[in-house]
């Protein structure tokens, strides 16, 4: 059976709200990002069905910065029940062996009158996407479709694909593994976001902001002590990012969803109350150029004005399928229209120019060799860097089991139907 929704799409006059609040207690911080946005009556109302879709990835805790407070989600679980709602149900996909963090919440939403949902593996709906960025249809969690309101629980995050994960990415996790796995292998992460996003919008958004960090690979924490909400989740993301020191310009599904009708990542057409984001930004949080850059020490991304298309997909793969520290001599990979090579250039060096902006033309005299597209294909610049680098080690099943069997021995249940991705495919794509 399928099911169609047809999103309620603002127009791009409409002028959108963000709260940024700094505060060392999570719940006074959350309860007053949400007040500036006009309370939670504004947007749950007697008789809705409430779904807080929360940012639990991987189970992780809190201090990580992967992951929402438990408290963050008992104070919104309260907020919505004072406002009568009929149902609150709070979820997300269960992607790790450690149920801690699961648990935890679980019990808060016991504790509160609500429900807690493992929404990668709760019954599916297949709903049809109008006006898709690429997928016409798309399989998820039946909870999204039934909800009156969607609250959308995110983190402060920077993302190796994505460039940021803060809330319409959020919503991967309604989503089953297989196809998670599924869009990471068709190199359309950014579009299944913007049409998951298009099939239910999102009502209210809040961020957790206690912590920044990098997922995938987790590089460095930094302490914000930051709670955000908003009432347009394109905007939240902008201004997310624009906190974290990354471009809102450069992500490629900030475009797409405002092309689509989600909403707006101008942020000076709109309105920010409580902090600036000059008084809210404290450091540039890394990605995984900063990563790979720190980390090897002949291999060089240089980055000047790329989108995610590039510096996102190309440095991702870079680090998951490759030995970064097996380069011999310097390897500069450019990327971004304004990107240059060094200057004196080291000898022996190669440069390998990435995406239509950074053609070798007569005009920029650039040289290397050149691996075309808008954005690049991947197999073709894997191919190239193989000719550089030493392909990365993967872990064995025999590994992969151990790694099961400390976990049990530490007292880790494992979920009955979870099974480790013993394929390399597997390995990379999640």
């Amino acid at each position: 059976m399928s099911n169609q929704i047809t999103p309620n799409l603002t127009a791009e006059t409409k002028r959108y709200t963000v709260s940024i609040v700094r505060g060392e207690n999570v719940v006074d911080r959350v309860n007053k990002a949400i007040e500036l946005v006009g309370g939670m009556k504004r947007f749950v109302k007697k008789g809705d069905k409430v779904l807080i879709k929360a940012n639990l990835v991987d189970g992780k805790p809190y201090e990580t910065g992967e992951t929402a407070h438990p408290e963050t989600l008992r104070t919104i679980i309260k907020q919505a029940k004072t406002a009568e709602a009929s149902q609150v149900k709070v979820g997300d996909a269960v992607t790790s062996w450690d149920l801690t963090l699961y648990n935890a919440v679980a019990k808060i939403a016991e504790e509160e009158g609500a429900e807690w949902v493992d929404l990668g593996r709760s019954p599916r709906a297949e709903v049809k996407v109008e006006n898709p960025v690429f997928f016409e249809k798309v399989s998820v969690a039946k909870e999204l479709v039934e909800c009156d309101v969607l609250i959308n629980v995110g983190t402060l995050k920077t993302h190796h694909l994505a460039g940021v994960t803060v809330a319409m990415k959020n919503l991967y996790g309604v989503l089953e593994l297989q196809d998670r796995i599924k869009y990471h292998r068709l190199d359309k992460l950014e579009e299944v976001i913007v049409d998951l996003n298009l099939v239910k919008p999102s009502s209210l958004i809040v961020v957790d902001g206690g912590y920044t960090t990098h997922h995938w690979p987790a590089f460095e924490v930094q302490k914000m002590d930051l709670a955000m909400a908003g009432n347009n989740v394109v905007l939240v993301d902008a201004v997310a990012a624009k906190v974290m020191g990354a471009d809102p310009k450069a992500i490629r599904y900030l475009r797409w969803a405002e092309e689509h009708g989600l909403g707006s990542a101008n942020i000076e057409k709109h309105q920010i109350l409580g902090l600036t984001i000059e008084e809210a930004y404290r450091s540039k949080t890394v990605n995984m150029v900063d990563f790979i850059n720190k980390e090897s020490e002949n291999i060089r991304i240089i980055n000047q004005g790329a989108c995610t298309g590039c510096y996102g997909r190309l440095s991702t793969v870079t680090m998951q399928r490759f030995d970064i520290h097996s380069a011999k001599t310097k390897l500069y990979v450019l990327m971004g229209p304004n990107a240059k090579p060094p200057n004196p250039m080291e000898k022996d060096s190669t440069f390998i120019l990435c995406g239509n902006c950074l053609a070798p033309t007569f005009y920029n005299r650039l040289q290397g060799t050149h691996v075309p597209g808008c954005p690049p294909d991947l197999e073709v610049f894997a191919q190239e860097l193989s000719k550089y680098l030493a392909p990365r080690r993967r872990l064995t099943r025999q590994e992969w089991e151990k790694i099961h069997k400390d976990m049990e021995a530490r007292g880790i249940k494992l979920p009955k139907d979870f099974k480790p991705p013993f394929s390399q495919e597997q390995q990379r794509d999640l």
